[in-house]
């Protein structure tokens, strides 16, 4: 083995090395984004179901309003008892609700007869509202929205008679929710009365005398507000998002204010996760982010990528002395080329015969037409007898590839082979693709091809191939251009068929779907005809 020989099976040893690490990095990637791929897939089904019933847990309890506003539209004089029966069989069922509310508008003049109806219910009943802190007597409006009743009372008295008018996020909601006759629900608020200052929401939903269709008509026909103190944490809790595993780390905002996002509650999570779920709770956006923990991660990681990793490095190092042992063998292994390169010149002897069609429409090609040309040729110089070659070339194939795709386009040249070809019907014409859309007819001991000229044009037509980019007809056609001569030892075949490609131009020059038929004269000039296809 000389020195070409040994730098060329160093070569081959670093390649197979290379490419075995390359190959075995690929792979463990590959395997590792697929396990990826898999351990996040389980985290966003997962992550969906525990959504899915946050969802169903907060509209659940939100429906408990709908519960009590059945009542006042039934009962609209519905008294403490009616309230509490139905409320409390609601906080037995309804995990999520710290307390239920009844809320009537009361105009000015009513306000003296509405508190001491309710003294009867209350002893020190009175519309009041905060001032400094303090909860006093409500000042003179036109209207008031006091809670009258409130369950469970326990722990909410202060709030019994409070003016929920007299607070400015209050009245702004119950404003909206009474002009568009809409349930709605506020920002996030912290329950002062609770010892770890958990975070709650209120829900209310309006009740009126009469159907409403205008602003004016809900605000003279509004009767009062169902609210509801849902509280976020038991909410949680109750659905599969509060099963705490350790394994899911989430966050929930409430968005509805882009430029003031409250984090309503977040399990280690306290900031935008992998995935996110939009809920809209009656007016307000809460967004619900998660990721996977690092436990969730490393629990379903396995150890695959790096098992395939050593056994990709052990094959990569046997291949490597695997090559190292064949390149000794190659010196008997050149001698034994050497003598199967002889067999194979044999064989390539034989299949230089196969070389001879065209492999797409299966008629001669341009080889094959160059060899019997010279034949033919030869065999015309030799008995003085006339020989005619025929170019078609189909019109405007280059848009019919464009507009229809390189598959309708062979498509279409096989077609327009297979029936041109049945044109040469003699065993000594011949019928070759010469070209990308260009076809030929050798046509010995033959002068006049007006006729099969016309032959060729109609013959394509016939074939109705939709052709919507021909600016000739709807049809796929095409231009023939023939040469005829009766040659002698001085005349050259390459004339003849220039000739032939010239008089193909020329009738795509005057209209394309026609033929020109140019006859050649020994040492003359040419005369020339043009015919056109239907």
């Amino acid at each position: 083995m000389d020195i070409t020989q040994r730098r060329v099976a160093l070569g081959m040893q670093l390649s197979v090395l290379i490419a075995g690490s390359l190959f075995t990095g690929s792979l463990v990637y590959m395997l590792h984004q697929e396990q990826q791929s898999s351990i996040m897939q389980e985290f966003n089904k997962e992550y969906f179901l525990r959504v899915d019933s946050f969802k169903e847990t907060v509209m659940n309890n939100l429906s408990a309003l709908q519960s009590l506003a059945v009542l006042f539209k039934v009962r609209p004089n519905a008294s403490k008892a009616q309230f509490q029966h139905i409320a409390s069989s609601i906080l037995a069922t309804k995990v999520g609700v710290q307390a239920l509310q009844w809320v009537p508008q009361v105009a000015h003049t009513h306000r003296a007869g509405f508190e001491q109806e309710n003294r009867q219910n209350y002893v020190h009943f009175a519309i009041t509202e905060r001032i400094a802190g303090q909860m006093q007597a409500a000042h003179n409006r036109a209207q008031y929205y006091p809670i009258q009743y409130i369950e469970p009372l326990f722990g909410n008295e202060a709030a019994l008679g409070f003016d929920l008018f007299s607070d400015q996020v209050r009245r702004e909601i119950i404003t909206t929710s009474r002009d568009l006759a809409l349930p709605l629900v506020t920002a996030s608020i912290t329950l002062v009365q609770d010892p770890q200052k958990q975070k709650a929401f209120i829900a209310l939903r309006p009740i009126y005398d009469n159907l409403s269709l205008t602003v004016a008509d809900k605000r003279a026909n509004i009767r009062g507000f169902v609210m509801g103190v849902f509280k976020l944490n038991d909410l949680v809790a109750h659905s599969k998002l509060g099963k705490n595993e350790g394994d899911i780390e989430f966050v929930i905002e409430d968005v509805t204010d882009s430029m003031q996002k409250q984090i309503l509650y977040h399990n280690q999570l306290n900031s935008q996760g992998q995935q996110q779920s939009w809920l809209d709770v009656w007016g307000r956006n809460w967004v619900i982010s998660a990721s996977p923990s690092y436990n969730f991660v490393q629990s379903r990681t396995s150890a695959t990528p790096m098992v395939v990793l050593f056994i990709g490095m052990l094959m990569t190092l046997l291949m490597f002395f695997y090559v190292r042992l064949l390149y000794r063998r190659q010196i008997a292994i050149q001698q034994a080329v050497r003598i199967k390169t002889r067999e194979l010149d044999k064989a390539n002897a034989k299949l230089l015969t196969m070389t001879q069609v065209d492999g797409l429409t299966d008629v001669s090609n341009r080889r094959h037409f160059d060899m019997q040309l010279q034949k033919e040729w030869r065999r015309a110089v030799r008995v003085g007898s006339p020989i005619s070659l025929v170019v078609i070339d189909i019109d405007f194939f280059k848009e019919y590839n464009d507009f229809y795709g390189h598959v309708a386009g062979d498509r279409c040249l096989c077609l327009v082979a297979k029936a041109l070809s049945q044109l040469a019907q003699r065993a000594c014409d011949v019928f070759a693709r010469i070209g990308g859309e260009e076809f030929i007819f050798i046509l010995p001991d033959t002068e006049q091809v007006d006729a099969f000229c016309e032959k060729c044009l109609t013959t394509v037509v016939a074939l109705e191939i939709l052709h919507e980019k021909s600016s000739v007809g709807p049809f796929v056609t095409v231009s023939v251009g023939a040469s005829s001569m009766r040659p002698d030892s001085e005349s050259d075949s390459a004339q003849l068929l220039e000739t032939a490609d010239q008089a193909m131009y020329r009738a795509k020059e005057v209209g394309r779907n026609t033929f020109t038929v140019k006859t050649l004269v020994r040492k003359t000039d040419d005369t020339a005809c043009t015919n056109q296809a239907g």
